[in-house]
């Protein structure tokens, strides 16, 4: 087990959202690194459906739907890759409840790659009214995988695709009228036709952060550190 899942979940998420918030750099928050199984762990909470681990990659059941413990953000970033059939890799942002949430999908139609962008309110656009003329949009160009970032700006929602993992994206799509007021501050992802998905990240985009900032961050995890081996030698 690594030392970032074996300390207590809730603790994490605070050091997590802490340097995510001041700047601290692109966070993966989750790789998804470790053995196959149905457990996500502690920091993930499945609001419906069932997700797993697959070759070190997230999947799950169709339209389900799960978000990070205590982490907030509004970028969020997700590797996905295309099942060769019907299915989607979808980033949430603002998530208040299943109804109230920024569902933002990239979506293959029965082909061997992601053609379509979804950007819908509620899981799968379960709750379309919410947006009006919420978007479902053939891509410029159809890949078979890329690094996803979804990323709200005041009422303007923004998803790009890096399709050559190079840290510039290729294709982006943007929407405004984001009713604001019906979303909450978590964030996760969701998932249907066992498309996969890894390096759940908050990636690097603010300036780097003061000196006092990094010192408290790093005392909270050579704290933690110290008391898991407290708690080591004790066992």
């Amino acid at each position: 087990m690594s030392f970032w899942r074996s300390l207590q979940p809730g603790l994490v998420a605070a050091i997590l959202l802490c340097a995510a918030s001041q700047g601290f750099g692109g966070l993966i928050l989750d790789d998804f690194n470790r053995p196959d199984g149905t457990d996500m762990g502690p920091n993930w909470t499945e609001q419906t459906g069932d997700f797993y681990i697959q070759s070190n990659r997230a999947t799950g059941s169709n339209l389900a739907l799960m978000t990070f413990v205590g982490a907030t953000s509004t970028s969020v970033s997700v590797d996905a890759f295309s099942p060769g059939g019907l299915g989607y890799v979808a980033i949430v942002l603002g998530y208040a409840d299943l109804n109230n949430n920024l569902f933002l999908k990239v979506q293959n139609q029965y082909s061997p790659e992601f053609g379509y962008l979804g950007m819908y309110f509620g899981n799968s656009g379960s709750n379309n009214g919410a947006w009006s003329q919420w978007t479902f949009q053939e891509l410029s160009s159809p890949f078979a995988s890329a690094r996803m970032t979804a990323t709200l700006s005041g009422d303007t929602v923004t998803v790009s695709f890096d399709t050559n993992f190079d840290g510039t994206p290729e294709q982006i799509y943007s929407r405004g009228s984001v009713p604001l007021g019906l979303l909450g501050s978590g964030i996760g992802l969701g998932v249907y036709g066992q498309a996969t998905m890894d390096n759940f990240s908050i990636p690097d985009q603010a300036p780097i952060p003061e000196p006092g900032t990094l010192a408290l961050v790093g005392a909270g995890l050579l704290a933690l550190a110290a008391g898991r081996r407290r708690r080591l030698r004790s066992n």
